[in-house]
């Protein structure tokens, strides 16, 4: 290693494709991003900050979402209207998201991860105060339509920056804080449903939505703290900034410059045959050209819509996890599950919503137990049980209805606290497979340059499909009854582990050029 006089410039020599090539590593590498990286302790706080700043716009995505499950029933107090509207006030939210996820991944690959960020913030920012200034039914819900658009960025964006920014041997475990920052956002919005609701019927729900305002500001500040995506900055040639940034999120230098050498190698390959290292003979010129080209959209949705068969394989696997992740019911227990509870022979409002946060607080907690196992015992383990759980607890809902249709009146509370129960039952086995582990695999199986893109598509299906459950579950409910929906979605939850099973690889402690 030497210095340069004139630069003030550390110079390394890594070995890739079989020749030697220079990495230029700035000398106040440690000292950037806002705090000095002094010790394996630092670089690992360092590593977790960068993993939380993004999650809180995940957090934010989960309470616009959450929180409408509560304030609905005071917004149809005050403006008196039918089971439909309120089927499209909550299922517009995350029809749109889809358009969102979509906007995501064009701006990611255009303007960096970290700036898409603050896009998601601001559009949210503006829904908020439409929704809060809203004097009738419409104004609500064009405010919903803008902050579900802004909702929709996290799921892709989120994801993608941690999964690039981790280091391989702990990439499962941050890749969850989106999914415990969503389930805290959503357990957040139940809790100010429940705390608001005393206050009069139009100041209650307004500050319920409104509070999302908030929280858009408090991510658009924080951006400001984090670095960009690093494997966004070798695509578009700015690799000095890159090794900052790994030298940050690294054990030690070493493995930073190994990390770098392995993105800037995925990076040649243009056409994405493959991802490994470019023969011996490549020129350095090459590698240097390679890396300057930025991401075409047309050949990367190219390559998504009329894909060869690696790439076919990735998009079945991505897609199909998003499919069964929504068509298990989680949309419907989420934002009805105060209908579900009344139904169920839960009657005052306040056994209702404390239902409501129950479920939430179960959400929520479990999603630790992923957390804690995913780089342990791996991600298909954990999907397999998580199905387990979904389709037993779904079976259990569909039990609780059967019983509840053949009486001719409820006269007891029971059934309302067994479908609470295997309500939160249910969402806890969401949450410690199909909840984080879906985005997860989604941002590590596609290849450097689809990935931004892939993901977008994987999440607009899962927007798509979310909403699609969210507007049509009372219509659904009303055909095939409440016991037939949760039986469908029990059989829905069971396929969900024979296609992981069949088709979804393990990508425990495998860098994400390594998995392709």
């Amino acid at each position: 290693m030497v210095e340069s006089e004139n630069e003030n410039l550390l110079f390394e020599e890594h070995r890739i494709t079989g020749k030697q090539q220079v990495l230029i590593v700035p000398s106040n590498a440690k000292s950037e991003w806002r705090g000095e990286v002094d010790g394996r302790h630092e670089r690992k706080r360092s590593i977790i900050r960068y993993a939380v700043y993004p999650s809180l716009s995940s957090a934010m995505s989960g309470y616009c979402g959450g929180v409408m499950s509560g304030a609905v029933l005071f917004i149809k107090q005050e403006f008196k209207f039918n089971d439909l509207l309120e089927e499209v006030l909550m299922g517009s939210f995350v029809i749109v998201s889809f358009v969102g996820g979509i906007i995501a991944g064009f701006l990611a690959d255009s303007i960096g991860r970290k700036k898409t960020i603050v896009v998601s913030a601001a559009i949210v920012l503006s829904g908020c105060i439409v929704i809060g200034l809203a004097p009738s039914y419409w104004f609500i819900l064009t405010g919903r339509l803008l902050t579900g658009i802004g909702s929709g960025f996290p799921y892709v964006i989120v994801p993608l920056y941690i999964s690039e920014i981790s280091p391989p041997e702990s990439r499962g475990m941050l890749v969850t804080f989106p999914e415990i920052f969503v389930n805290s956002g959503i357990l957040l919005g139940y809790l100010s449903g429940f705390c608001l609701a005393p206050l009069p019927v139009s100041v209650s729900w307004r500050l319920m939505l409104a509070i999302g305002g908030l929280l858009a500001v408090l991510v658009a500040c924080i951006a400001a703290f984090m670095p960009e995506s690093p494997r966004w900055l070798v695509l578009q040639n700015r690799k000095q900034e890159a090794i900052i940034v790994l030298v940050n999120t690294s054990e030690n230098d070493k493995k930073a410059h190994s990390r770098l050498a392995t993105i800037i190698s995925a990076a040649t390959d243009a056409n994405e045959e493959s991802t490994s290292f470019q023969p011996v003979d490549a020129s350095e010129s090459d590698i240097e050209e390679a890396a300057k080209v930025k991401i075409q959209r047309n050949s990367v949705w190219r390559h998504l819509i009329w894909p060869n068969a690696r790439v076919r394989n990735i998009l079945f696997a991505a897609l199909g996890l998003q499919f069964f992740q929504q068509t298990s019911g989680i949309a419907a227990i989420l934002y009805y599950a105060p209908s579900i509870f009344e139904k169920a022979g839960l009657t005052s409002k306040t056994g209702v919503l404390g239902g409501t946060l129950a479920v939430g607080v179960s959400k929520t907690l479990c999603i630790l137990v992923a957390t804690y196992w995913i780089d342990r015992c791996g991600r298909k383990p954990l999907l397999l049980f998580s199905g387990l759980g979904m389709t037993v607890s779904m079976t259990m809902l569909a039990t609780v209805f059967f019983y509840v249709s053949h009486q001719s009146e409820i006269s007891s509370s029971l059934p309302g606290f067994l479908a609470t129960a295997a309500s939160c039952v249910f969402v806890a086995a969401f949450s410690m497979g199909f909840g984080p582990i879906c985005g997860l695999i989604s941002s590590e199986i596609f290849p450097l340059r689809l990935r931004a893109q892939g993901m977008s598509l994987a999440v607009a299906l899962n927007r798509l499909m979310s909403g699609i459950m969210a507007t049509s579950f009372l219509t659904l409910s009303t055909i095939l009854t409440l016991q037939g929906s949760f039986l469908l979605f029990a059989a829905m939850s069971a396929l969900s582990m024979l296609f992981v099973y069949l088709f979804i690889p393990e990508t425990k402690g495998r860098s994400l050029e390594d998995i392709i």
